[in-house]
């Protein structure tokens, strides 16, 4: 049975990172689209209908030009009734767009995390946590807001202005004319307040991805932010970049100030027109009073509209930048290749193999220089030298966390880069030199990699890797919740978890980088006695640098600058005198 699942869909890579990407998104609701639309049109309507019956009621009710007044309260009754339905309609379409908003909101983060999720090893290397978290919390928001508010508000009010301009003509041309006559300015500057943010925008996003990278910096390296006294110098270095986020702010405030008034000072230049001329009008008797308060009011009524295509503008850009930054990695970063026919792993124990193998960080200089190594199916095998020398390096190319730049690796046979990648790590459990704890219960850590493991099987990993020992003493036992990281924990306690995690996983290669370097040398003894039986039947590689651990081994090869320049057992090793000796034959004279 698989141990878990690596089933994740990859993101459509194709919507991102442009307008055109946000659009379809939002054709995705379009239930709640044309729900937000269908109300967005007939409320529009509605705020048309209003002045047009209370135009009606003065011409006909209150000051009629033929003398015989109408009664009044029909006009009234179909206003109210009118008001009512376009309380509810407007009801409707802000809860639609709010829900349409959150959906894709939801539905962006779940496409950046499926991404996070399939990225390979390299991409967490090269990019900082506080940048990856800020692309999936704060640079969505503005997204939402413009797709859950500006996109069906920026239709509405186009509806309104094209609606009004319609309405305004029909009843006099000549007027319409003058009280429409500032309407391009406002087109013009709206669209110049959109160009001239969009660049300042894209720089605050950016700037508050950089205020939260350096806010997680701190929060993770506090102890030895504490340790070193040196809080004075990140509250500085957090002050520096939360100045320059206040200061882009302030820049686009400046931009909104000197731009928003316009839009809002143009349409009172066109009411001011039509009271003028209107009035004229109305004392020549070529205008009813109707018609001059209907002018007034649709012009009331254009204002909000004008202005808000400024802010709606102002939204879009934020959006599309936000969008472009949360999702520009989904176009120009690769995902772990999946084979096109992948091909299954034999049954049993694995052998495992490197041929001429290469490697080397992106553009960097090699790490690995033509590695060839054969283990056995079963075989335990020690991975020795000095830092640097690219023992960890040679150990992920087991899993796929990189793939190698030349070369092959084997396991069972098959080139990782055949198998899938599911069935790969499935065979394949490792534990790093720093591993991570999950904030759950303990034993809900060690079965991570397999929740459905027998309960006697953990217990036995347990007490072949030590947990067991410290686990009787913690609150809770087995069901004690770990902090995050494991913080409740000590380095070597947390190893212990973690290797207890791989014998629990029932993988049939077993990946062990340093394991016990945080483990006391008596703890580590233990450890080593009971290390081997647990292991038997699994194929192992162990990268150490302590000489009690590579006695668990039936073999060691010695890694320098990147090559393989010993190998044989740790006995044949310490007799040759060499690298293997230089690494742990101080160790060997103060036991003797």
């Amino acid at each position: 049975m698989s141990r878990r699942s690596l089933s994740v869909d990859p993101p459509d890579l194709s919507l991102w990172p442009t307008a055109k990407g946000l659009a379809k998104l939002w054709r995705e609701q379009w239930r709640l689209v044309t729900v937000g639309l269908v109300c967005a049109f007939f409320y529009s309507g509605l705020s048309l209908a209003i002045p047009i019956v209370i135009r009606h009621a003065i011409d006909s009710s209150i000051a009629p030009t033929n003398g015989h007044h109408k009664p009044l309260w029909p006009y009234l009754a179909a206003v109210a009734v009118l008001a009512v339905l376009r309380f509810a309609l407007n009801f409707t379409r802000r809860y639609a767009t709010a829900r349409t908003g959150i959906r894709v909101e939801a539905r962006m983060r779940e496409l950046l995390y499926q991404a996070y999720l399939r990225y390979p090893r390299a991409f967490y290397d090269r990019h900082a946590t506080g940048q990856v978290v800020s692309r999936a919390t704060n640079d969505l928001y503005p997204v939402r807001y413009f797709i859950g508010w500006g996109m069906t508000q920026g239709l509405q009010s186009l509806m309104m202005i094209g609606g009004i301009a319609v309405v305004l003509f029909l009843v006099n041309v000549k007027l319409a004319a003058f009280a429409l006559i500032a309407m391009p300015a406002v087109f013009v500057l709206a669209f110049s307040f959109a160009r001239k943010v969009m660049p300042i925008s894209r720089q605050v996003q950016q700037l508050k991805a950089d205020v939260t990278e350096a806010a997680d910096e701190a929060v993770v390296g506090i102890e030895m932010v504490q340790a070193f006294g040196r809080e004075d110098d990140v509250q500085a270095r957090f002050a520096q970049k939360a100045e320059l986020v206040r200061d882009g702010v302030l820049r686009q405030a400046r931009i909104e100030a000197a731009f928003l008034p316009g839009l809002l000072f143009l349409p009172t230049l066109s009411i001011a027109a039509v009271v003028l001329f209107g009035g004229h009008d109305v004392i020549g008797g070529t205008l009813t009073y109707g018609e001059f308060f209907l002018f007034y009011q649709l012009l009331l009524q254009l204002v909000w509209p004008l202005e808000a295509l400024g802010w709606i503008l102002s939204l879009a850009q934020r959006a599309t930048a936000s969008a472009s930054r949360s999702f520009a990695w989904l176009q120009g970063i690769e995902t772990v290749p999946e084979p096109t026919h992948p091909t299954s792993l034999p049954a049993g124990a694995l052998a495992v193999r490197f041929e001429s193998v290469r490697f080397s960080y992106g553009s960097g200089s090699e790490v690995l220089s033509g590695v060839e190594l054969e283990i056995a199916p079963g075989e335990v095998i020690a991975v020795c030298g000095p830092t640097g020398a690219g023992k960890t390096s040679l150990l992920n190319l087991l899993p796929r966390f990189y793939d190698p730049t030349d070369g092959r690796v084997l396991v069972g046979g098959v080139d990782v880069r055949d198998v899938n990648l599911e069935e790969l790590r499935n065979a394949v459990a490792i534990v790093t030199q720093k591993p991570i704890l999950f904030s759950i219960p303990l034993r809900d850590n060690l079965t991570a990699a397999r929740p459905d493991a027998p309960w006697d099987e953990v217990v036995a990993a347990s007490e072949a890797a030590g947990v067991a020992h410290f686990a009787a003493d913690l609150p809770d036992g087995y069901d004690t919740l770990i902090g995050e990281r494991g913080v409740n924990l000590s380095g070597g306690q947390r190893q212990r978890v973690a290797l207890a995690r791989a014998l629990v996983a029932g993988a049939r290669v077993v990946v062990l980088d340093d394991p016990m370097s945080a483990v006391d040398t008596e703890t580590e003894r233990h450890l080593v006695a009971n290390l081997r039986p647990a292991l038997a039947g699994r194929t192992v590689l162990i990268a150490t640098q302590r000489l009690s651990t590579v006695e668990v081994a039936d073999r060691a090869v010695v890694l320098d600058n990147g090559v393989i320049v010993e190998a044989g057992t740790p006995t044949e090793l310490l007799a040759l005198g060499g690298v293997f000796w230089s690494l742990f034959g101080e160790e060997i004279s103060a036991v003797a």
